[in-house]
């Protein structure tokens, strides 16, 4: 047999044996392996897109202590940090001339009381005065009558008349003079008053109830009318800060829950929104807005630093899913679904939508499987094994 022709026999025959190896049995399918996903019931719930904003923490009340009189500081009672209650005497001032205006005051009043007339009954004196000028002014009667009858002279009525007119002069000096002492007595007793209050003033008291903040004095300085002397915060709720821009500020509401976060702490807490602005600052462009929450233990210090997360927009009773579970395939949004162990790819309408999830208006119902995990190696129809999540239907 020629070589060329043994050559071609042997390659015919290689080539049959590929053929006949790549070829499956009669009557066997191929089979697709199911792709594992985890799966989630479709179910209404609320979507919410939401702002971050930074502030600054401050007590909620801070009030500085303010000396009214230029004295010599000649006690401290108090110290940084202590609890202190409406009242509470903080610093002692020198009060020795105080003290002395104090009992020369007293001393005024009691000269004063002791001219004072009497306080129901007409003094002595003014009835003197009084009884004096009704007998003058009935003795003019008298004499007018007999002058008319022409018993007695016009110098003897005029004398009646001047007799009258002193009486009358007399009893209104009486009165006049009472009312001065009268006047004395209560000038006196603002003065006392003054004195005293004076004196109340040289122990410098907590306007607030809170924690002493700063207490810049020592024994022996001086302070003025001008100088703090102390400072005092209530730390039993704290406050934020901020300002929110035009496009967010109609949708916050006060009395809204807030998410706070303290950066120093690592910590978050609740607090409400307790101020919107209802203009925007002419400096800051921005609407000025108050956060408020509770500080118990004291754990939140003012001057800390915060993140505040506020809800803008918010959705409730809407069908929602998470964000990553939607497949952008064109201008097409699609997720799958989970039926008869495969998975069925579905075009949604997604309404509001945040960084985790979605609300979907179109395309889905409640109890769906929606594929939460997995769904980026499906193609529709292609079978799947649910391995968390739920069971498919």
């Amino acid at each position: 047999m020629p070589k060329p022709y043994i050559t071609l026999v042997v390659v015919a025959m290689l080539m049959a044996v590929l053929i006949i190896g790549c070829q499956s049995p009669a009557g066997e399918e191929q089979t697709v392996k199911p792709v594992a996903v985890e799966v989630a019931s479709v179910a209404r719930g609320e979507v919410n897109t939401k702002t971050i904003l930074s502030g600054q923490i401050t007590a909620e009340t801070e009030v500085p202590v303010l000396s009214k009189l230029p004295l010599q500081v000649v006690a401290v009672k108090v110290k940084v940090g202590d609890q202190v209650e409406v009242g509470q005497a903080l610093l002692q001032l020198d009060n020795k001339d105080l003290q002395e205006q104090v009992w020369q005051a007293e001393a005024g009043l009691k000269v004063a009381e002791a001219g004072l007339p009497p306080a129901q009954e007409e003094s002595p004196g003014a009835a003197g005065a009084r009884l004096a000028y009704e007998s003058a002014a009935s003795d003019l009667e008298r004499m007018q009558f007999l002058k008319e009858e022409g018993v007695i002279s016009e110098q003897t009525l005029e004398q009646a008349r001047a007799r009258a007119a002193g009486a009358a002069a007399q009893y209104q000096a009486t009165l006049d003079q009472e009312k001065m002492a009268t006047a004395r007595y209560e000038q006196a007793q603002s003065a006392l008053r003054l004195a005293r209050s004076q004196l109340d003033n040289a122990t410098i008291t907590a306007p607030v109830a809170g924690i002493v903040a700063s207490l810049p004095v020592e024994v022996g300085q001086m302070v003025s009318p001008s100088m703090p002397v102390a400072n005092i915060v209530n730390m039993d709720q704290v406050k934020i800060s901020l300002n929110a821009t035009e496009k967010d500020v109609s949708h916050l509401q006060v009395g809204q829950e807030v998410k706070v976060r303290v950066l120093s702490l690592d910590r978050e807490f609740k607090g409400d929104l307790s101020m919107v602005a209802p203009a925007a600052d002419a400096r800051t462009k921005g609407f000025p807005l108050e956060v408020t929450l509770s500080n118990d233990g004291h754990l939140i210090k003012p001057g800390m630093f915060a993140e505040v997360e506020l809800k803008t927009k918010a959705v409730s009773d809407v069908l929602a899913i998470p964000r990553l579970a939607i497949m952008q395939e064109g201008s097409r949004q699609v997720v799958y679904i989970v039926t008869d162990d495969k998975a069925y790819a579905r075009e949604i309408v997604v309404g509001l939508i945040n960084d985790e999830m979605a609300q979907v208006t179109s395309g889905l119902n409640e109890g769906d499987l929606l594929v939460v995990k997995g769904q980026e190696y499906l193609r529709d129809g292609m079978p799947v094994s649910v391995v968390a999540g739920g069971e498919a239907q």
